[in-house]
């Protein structure tokens, strides 16, 4: 389970492009494809250098109205199910 000290990146082997803003992507290895609104777009750009939960957030709520425990839970439950489908991965999960 992701915490706010976890740090996560996108892994790159998935095919992503730009449809109108927002981001689409196919998982391969699932067969799927996944599309992102604007935030989850900004989030997965944001994932593109290895970035802890708490500095992804930090930054969101500067670029978003949205206030802190708001974005917390929402990007942990988005990026928990990321992790879930294999479009992220964790590079350090304290303990």
């Amino acid at each position: 389970m992701l915490n706010q000290a976890s740090v996560v990146v996108r892994r790159e082997e998935r095919l992503t492009t730009t449809v109108d803003g927002e981001i689409v992507m196919l998982s391969p290895d699932r067969g799927a494809y996944f599309s992102l609104g604007p935030t989850g777009s900004r989030i997965w750009e944001l994932l593109e250098t290895p970035v802890s939960v708490d500095e992804l957030c930090s930054g969101l709520v500067e670029e978003f109205a949205v206030d802190a425990d708001t974005c917390r839970a929402e990007t942990l439950e988005f990026l928990e199910e990321l992790l879930r489908v294999g479009l992220v991965e964790v590079q350090h999960e304290p303990g």
